[in-house]
Order: structure tokens, then sequence, then C-alpha cells
């Protein structure tokens, strides 16, 4: 049975259950050559995978090994303020958050796992992925996060606050969707990004929120 077949089964029950999602886990891993878990020594040679928690593993299907998302569509979890994840993974778990798969799969893991994973996912390291942006879009964009958005969230000169996430290097395609989100009231902030959000609409437009997507997925200050 392939790893699509147990997740559609999955999700046409009317429970989803932890082992059921850590049987999809083991199918899905399988697809994953061992290199991609794996690191090279100083002699060249590579080493034995790493062994990570199990229901760590669960995310990786998904978000990609360590938190390294692939996938435009799909954020990587990798050095995400620890705070952060374990607002969002309750968000998810209370309808506070909207995602696609996200809100009923979060229904087989406790607070526990949730623990375990913002632990686990905070202290790996990110890569920024490689990204084709339009630079008048990312001059623009850079002025306004430095006017909008640069307090709470910082950039790769100065610190975010705690708890809240830098947006540099981040996908795209998924800051758009989770944008829109939070400026229709699918997802729930706090009053002071809804705010911001706000007035960015109201005086740059559309067009002033694709200019900062280009700036974030530029990835440099």
């Amino acid at each position: 049975m392939t790893g699509a077949r147990i997740l559609r089964d999955i999700m046409r029950s009317g429970k989803l259950w932890k082992w059921h999602l850590l049987l999809l886990v083991w199918v899905l891993l399988q697809q994953y050559p061992t290199g991609s878990l794996a690191s090279e020594g100083a002699d060249g040679q590579t080493e034995r995978p790493q062994a990570f928690p199990l229901i760590v593993q669960s995310c990786f299907p998904c978000h990609g090994p360590q938190g390294q998302s692939r996938s435009p569509a799909i954020p990587s979890l990798a050095g995400l303020p620890r705070d952060y994840l374990l607002k969002v993974l309750r968000s998810f778990s209370h309808g506070g958050r909207f995602g696609t798969v996200m809100g009923r799969l979060v229904q087989g893991y406790d607070e526990g796992d949730f623990i375990v994973m913002a632990d686990y996912f905070s202290q790996q390291s990110f890569t920024i992925p490689r990204q084709t942006t339009d630079w008048r879009l990312v001059d623009r964009g850079r002025v306004l996060h430095r006017r909008y958005c640069r307090d709470c969230h910082g950039d790769p000169e100065t610190p975010s606050e705690a708890g809240v996430p830098h947006l540099h290097g981040g996908w795209m395609d998924y800051l758009r969707w989770t944008l829109w989100d939070y400026l229709v009231g699918v997802n729930q902030g706090d009053d002071e990004m809804a705010d911001q959000l706000s007035l960015l609409m109201r005086r740059h437009g559309t067009k002033g929120v694709e200019a900062l997507l280009h700036y974030y997925a530029n990835g440099e200050p």
C-alpha cells in the first residue's frame, strides 16, 4: 500500500490516531534515500544517519528532513522559535489556524508531542532556499518591511522579538497564502499584527504585499 493510499484512507476516516500517523510516516520515509538523512564526515565518508525521535520523523515527509522543506507550498520548521512552534501547533489543534491537512493531522498528537516537536525543530539550522525574485520588488519590500514588520519580526541584521519568527528565506508561495489567510481572518494573529497588515493594505494594496514577499524570498537584509 502506498503512502498516498494510506493518507487518503486516514483522511476519509472519522478519527486520526497517532499510530495511523506513524504507519504513514514509516511508509513515506522509505521514499527518501538514506543519504538525505546522513551527513558526510571529514574524511569524505558518509556517516550513519542521525537518529531522530520517532514523533519528530512524522513531520519529515511533508516538512522535509530535519524540518527543511523542499516544497514552496510547505513551510520549513527548522530554526523557528520554540514558543512560536508551540503556539502554532496548539492553534491548529483548537481551530485557530487553517491548513489543508494540518488541522486534522494534529489531532493525532498531544501536548507532550507538541513539546518534543518544538524543542527539536527550534534547535535545527535553517538553510535559505533559492527562489526567483524581482529586484525592484525586493527593494520596495525592504522599505515596507522596515516600516511595518521589522520591529517584531526582525531581519538578518536585527533579532526578532521573543517567540516571533524571522520571515527571511521563507517560501514565497507559502507566505503569500498565509498572509492572505491572516488578512481575511482565517488565521488568528495578535492585534498588533492585524493592525500592521491592515495599515499596509490600506496604504500599499496587494502590490505592497507582493513586494514584501519578494523581499522575504530573496533572503538578504
